[in-house]
């Protein structure tokens, strides 16, 4: 039987829907505050640094028209990095990102 968490999902579950492309900045903002699970809370950071990252890359290129074009394709790739990181952490495994998951570290120690 899969592990819960406090808020009755299945542990994997949790941590996946921290990455899922779209709605995963929403749930992560939701199981940043309501989780009691260090582990999931890391991942609801991660994945929310994650967007916010990927938006704010997305906004400095746009600024100039040359980079603007080569912007979707930041997206997509965010897309395919957010896609991987779902299965991952449904998997049970954890993928340590550059800058993003040195972050979430730091952050997740003041909770």
């Amino acid at each position: 039987m899969a592990e819960k968490t406090s808020t009755g999902l299945d542990l994997n579950m949790a941590n996946a829907l921290c990455y899922a492309p779209f709605v995963g900045w929403v749930a992560g903002i939701v199981l940043l505050i309501v989780e009691k699970n260090k582990e999931v809370k890391w991942h609801a950071l991660h994945g929310l640094l994650l967007s916010l990252a990927l938006g704010v890359v997305s906004w400095v290129m746009a600024l100039t028209i040359i980079l603007a074009i080569l912007s979707p394709f930041v997206w997509v790739a965010g897309l395919i990095l957010q896609l991987v990181l779902a299965v991952k952490a449904y998997q049970g495994q954890t993928m340590k990102l550059p800058l993003v998951s040195g972050w979430a570290d730091k952050i997740s120690k003041k909770f």
